[in-house]
């Protein structure tokens, strides 16, 4: 909500009828405005100045629709309700005032972009700057902001400060090409996860003991990490144990089940609806309603409206409509194309989930069974995948002797 509109007042109002589309073309070919405004079949809501509120009546009347005034918003209605609360509407005055004087100056810091470094890290070099909360927004350079954050941070490689009404914020992106070397030496046997049949197997290290074609159970070592060191004449001299590495590929099966209920609830919103009132102060919300609502099933909807005296300056409280809307519970059956399809989106869901961490799908074997009181689908979908784990190796406690001392 814009001060102009505040101070000049506007109205939301409901249409509904035949001609709710015809009535919006009449008001804007006759230069009435309209904002905000959510269309719904025969319905339409929509906010509009108090002056081109009193222009709507020929328009009413050539289209015959029905109109509601939702609520009256603004400095008028204001104060016609408080006409004779004179302090009261001083009070506000000053209020606003003294917003429109403290919004040029800086009262929030906010930072966008930033993984590595924390937003309070950042917060509190830009203090360090004698950049602090309350200080006048034209004394604050953007462009020393950008240059000392460059400097100070090294894995900045961008950033981008500027002043929005009463916020500084600060973009930044960070190099995210630098790795690290985290090898692990530590002595581990490549084992499988699952039952099933290697498909391809790839080494780099350890000394494998499987092949493509093998049948393995899950635990099954399929990669030793003991790597044994021959001679020319292919005699053993010396055993050594490494953190064994191989790209492995398993054939294996998922077994797949699930069901449907025929029966099922739902709700039927009756169109009862009660509305109030509150407000947001930060994380806080606050209800007006004294009473709760006396509908035994009911849904809550809440809409926020942020209170902004003038453009770019934002108060921290925000007002919320609450809306109760009344719903009883029915039941109802699916028919059997509808069991059939809920059951057949589920295996799609699971299918998908599968492939997009990586799993290859080669057979889908799983039917769907309709009864009277439900359906279930049951099979297996046979895969491919990576179904490996690492396990410490066993070593012979005379191997243990020998790696000592090699060590």
């Amino acid at each position: 909500m814009s001060l102009a509109s505040f101070i000049r007042g506007y109205v939301r109002i409901s249409v509904t009828g035949l001609g709710t589309e015809r009535f919006i073309n009449i008001c804007r070919n006759n230069g009435i405005k309209l904002y905000n405004l959510s269309s719904r079949s025969i319905k339409a809501d929509m906010d509009m100045s108090v002056s081109d509120f009193m222009k709507i009546k020929s328009a009413k009347r050539i289209t015959g629709v029905r109109i509601e005034l939702i609520r009256r918003v603004g400095a008028p209605f204001f104060l016609q309700r408080n006409r004779k609360r004179h302090f009261f509407v001083y009070g506000i005055l000053i209020f606003l005032l003294i917003n429109i004087i403290l919004s040029g100056y800086l009262w929030r810091i906010e930072v966008e972009g930033n993984s590595y470094y924390s937003a309070k890290e950042i917060i509190q070099y830009i203090n360090s700057m004698n950049i602090h909360y309350g200080m006048r927004t034209g004394d604050v350079s953007c462009y020393d902001i950008e240059t000392a954050l460059r400097k100070e941070f090294d894995k900045i490689t961008w950033v981008s400060a500027d002043i929005d009404g009463s916020r500084l914020r600060i973009n930044i992106k960070e190099n995210e090409d630098d790795t690290v070397d985290t090898k692990d030496d530590t002595p581990m046997d490549i084992a499988a996860s699952k039952d099933g049949i290697i498909t391809s197997i790839v080494t780099r290290s350890g000394t494998p003991i499987v092949k493509a074609g093998d049948e393995v159970k899950a635990g099954d070592v399929l990669v030793m990490s003991k790597v044994e060191s021959l001679n020319e004449s292919g005699e053993s001299f010396g055993v050594k144990y490494v953190h064994a590495d191989a790209d492995i590929i398993i054939e294996t099966d998922y077994t797949y089940t699930d069901t449907a209920e025929r029966a099922y609830e739902y709700k039927n919103y009756t169109g009862r609806v009660k509305e109030g009132t509150g407000i947001k102060i930060g994380n806080n919300l606050i209800n007006y309603n004294i009473k709760e609502c006396s509908f035994e099933n009911y849904d809550v909807v809440t809409e926020y409206e942020t209170i902004s005296p003038y453009t770019n300056f934002n108060l921290p409280i925000t007002y919320a409509y609450f809306y109760y809307k009344e719903y009883e519970i029915l039941t109802a059956e699916y028919t059997d194309d509808e069991l059939s399809d809920i059951l057949s989106q589920n295996i799609d869901k699971y299918i998908n989930n599968l492939q997009e961490n990586g799993i290859q799908i080669v057979q889908n074997s799983v039917k769907i069974n309709i009864g009277s009181t439900g359906a279930t689908a049951e099979g297996i979908i046979r895969v491919r995948e990576s179904a490996v784990t690492e396990q410490p190796p066993v070593m012979e406690p005379a191997e243990d002797a020998e790696e000592g001392r090699q060590e």
